[in-house]
């Protein structure tokens, strides 16, 4: 039987489609919990979660089996997961590794002298990294962190910090929001089950450097002013997870004291190797600068204070190989919090760190969807809405 030129146009376009159709999806192999950064300083940086793993007994320590449990529930919708761990040695040029790594964590309180209530916090910085099995060249990195508040009557030793912790990886906490029982790794499933993996990505973008400026050391703590590079980190993927949360792009991670591009060691926990992950080298960059602090006494009474805790920051977005300028906006953030009257002694680094972090999620919340009350609250620039919308092709560019 003869086909006619129409048919055989319409069969070879089924079978085109038919391709698209069963295209196989890439293929994860789940590598594990580990440590990652430009030094691999347990005693500094993650001293809480080194203490932790230390006393774990066991083939699978708690927190790698916590990891597990969480990512087993994912359901990603663009790529597979395969938990034959990988063995980064003898590798698979066309494999894919995943591994979750905590890069820093920092501990901090405030004491509420009225309830005689310290309120502590741990912020715990990650990034969900994928690199190629066979080269240990990244992929891409997608940054988050999570904060851990909780209450006590005392000042408290490492040692419960460490439990405290310890509890976060393994049982969770309940959501103040809506009692949902959340932990360490909650995230990582909610973003494996949406991320858009590529194999290759044309074009990407990184925070290149972190300048903290005299008018912001004035008020941040001593422990800050001699490790400065660990602030530098801090402010670095702080802004870099909110960045990526709310625009679905993935960054080069921030490498401290090394060219971006460059690359970062990484450390699994059940192995001494350190390997080096080659970082590509960014198409656009992010210059972040801390400007400054300042606080306000904004309104008084015989009964509470009105107090606005500010921070300063100025975001360049830029393509350095054209030398030209996405975005260049000095941006503020203000802190409200009443305090009852008698209360005389207040933390104001724990008011303009929160402050910094606020800020930070706004600017990553308006990037791709500006809005017009904001940028007049955040700016003087009356240019600054539409700065932002036209951000837009650049972030489709990164997706």
């Amino acid at each position: 039987m003869k086909m006619s030129l129409g048919t055989h146009f319409i069969l070879l376009i089924s079978l085109i489609f038919s391709s698209f159709s069963y295209a196989e999806k890439l293929v994860v192999s789940y590598a594990g919990f580990s440590f990652s950064g430009n030094y691999i300083d347990k005693d500094v940086g993650i001293r809480f979660t080194e203490n932790i793993l230390e006393k774990s007994s066991g083939s699978l320590n708690v927190i790698s089996k916590s990891l597990l449990d969480e990512i087993q529930k994912s359901s990603p919708k663009h790529f597979d997961l395969s938990f034959d761990y990988a063995d980064l040695d003898e590798g698979n040029a066309k494999a894919i590794v995943m591994a979750v790594t905590l890069d820093n964590e920092y501990y901090f309180r405030e004491f509420e002298p009225l309830t005689k209530t310290y309120i502590n916090n741990v912020q715990m910085f990650f990034q969900i990294m994928f690199y190629n099995f066979n080269t240990k060249r990244l992929i891409a990195s997608i940054p988050y962190d999570v904060t851990m508040p909780f209450l006590t009557k005392e000042e408290i030793s490492e040692q419960q910090i460490t439990d405290e912790i310890e509890k976060f990886y393994t049982v969770g906490l309940k959501s103040a929001d809506d009692g949902v029982v959340i932990n360490a790794f909650t995230q990582v499933r909610k973003i494996l089950n949406d991320y858009q993996l590529k194999d290759k990505y044309k074009f990407r973008i990184g925070v290149r450097s972190i300048t903290v400026e005299d008018k912001a050391k004035a008020h941040i703590p001593e422990i800050f002013l001699k490790n400065p590079s660990a602030f530098e980190n801090i402010l670095a993927q702080s802004f870099a997870g909110r960045l990526a949360a709310h625009n679905d792009v993935a960054l080069v991670p921030y490498t401290e004291g090394m060219a971006i591009g460059g690359a970062m060691k990484q450390q699994f926990v059940n192995s001494d190797t350190i390997y080096d992950i080659a970082l590509p080298q960014p198409e656009y960059v992010i210059d972040l600068t801390l400007r400054g602090y300042k606080k306000k006494l904004a309104k008084t009474s015989a009964v509470e204070n009105l107090f606005w805790w500010a921070s300063f920051i100025n975001v360049r977005i830029s393509q350095p190989d054209l030398n030209k300028v996405y975005l260049d906006e000095k941006l503020k953030n203000l802190l409200k919090k009443k305090i009852p009257a008698q209360i005389t002694e207040i933390d104001d680094w724990y008011k303009f760190y929160m402050s910094t972090i606020q800020l930070f999620d706004r600017f990553g919340q308006n990037v791709s969807n500006p809005n017009g009350a904001w940028t007049k609250k955040a700016s003087k620039n009356k240019e600054l809405f539409s700065n932002l919308k036209g951000l837009d092709p650049l972030l489709r560019k990164l997706r």
